[in-house]
């Protein structure tokens, strides 16, 4: 078997795995069963996006025979729908948790859930369609962790706010865009374009990453958020 379809279906449990073992070194004497949780649940939350994708399918919609058939399959079909089943599990799942208190928290779960999402989608994908390029998936598992950072800072900031539904708007909305962005572009091949949003997703990625370390000190203190 050709080590980068291997590589292609293992690396988002893979991915999983090596988290779980983050979060279990780095918070020992917690309790982290809703963490893990969030990996199985998120493999349960390929049902919605598969759903939509079936309505789709059914519609003729994913014959994408002009431009507007890409948009419309890249941001609804693929961007959305995929987003909107790993939130349905963070919102109202782990979000009403004791232990979900801060946007890195949001991070971490919502990454869990993407990689949980990301490990049946990735068999799904080759079963489904055999000729997608293995390198495809493999890169889809890295893309992902930038949505699921959109998705899990604001969520997170929704619970420390107190605003929970615009802020978990901003997130869903968030998430669903950019991975609509990327979609759009793997379905026109522009690369040029691909460059640049990487580049600027990296950017973004990395600034959440640090405001939500800063916000998870100042809760720490129990310091107001504004």
């Amino acid at each position: 078997m050709n080590i980068l379809l291997i590589i292609s279906v293992l690396l988002a449990p893979l991915m999983g795995l090596l988290l779980f073992f983050y979060v279990h070194y780095r918070f020992k004497r917690g309790d982290i069963t809703l963490f893990y949780r969030s990996y199985f649940w998120g493999v349960l939350s390929v049902i919605i996006p598969a759903i939509i994708y079936l309505i789709l399918y059914t519609q003729g919609y994913t014959a994408l025979s002009n431009l507007r058939r890409i948009l419309f399959y890249s941001f609804v079909g693929i961007g959305f729908g995929q987003e909107f089943g790993k939130f349905i599990i963070l919102r109202y799942l782990v979000l009403p948790s004791s232990y979900f208190r801060s946007p890195s928290d949001g991070i971490l779960y919502s990454l869990m859930i993407n990689f949980g999402s990301l490990s049946l989608l990735s068999i799904l994908s080759l079963i489904l369609f055999p000729e997608i390029p293995p390198y495809i998936l493999i890169t889809n598992v890295f893309v992902s962790i930038i949505f699921a950072v959109l998705m899990g800072f604001f969520v997170g900031m929704g619970k420390v706010r107190h605003n929970r539904f615009i802020d978990s708007s901003t997130g869903l909305i968030g998430a669903a865009f950019f991975h609509g962005s990327y979609q759009f572009i793997i379905e026109t091949r522009d690369f040029k374009l691909m460059v640049m949003f990487l580049a600027g997703s990296a950017i973004i990625t990395l600034l959440l990453l640090f405001k939500s370390i800063s916000i998870s000190d100042e809760v720490k203190n129990d310091k107001s958020i504004s």
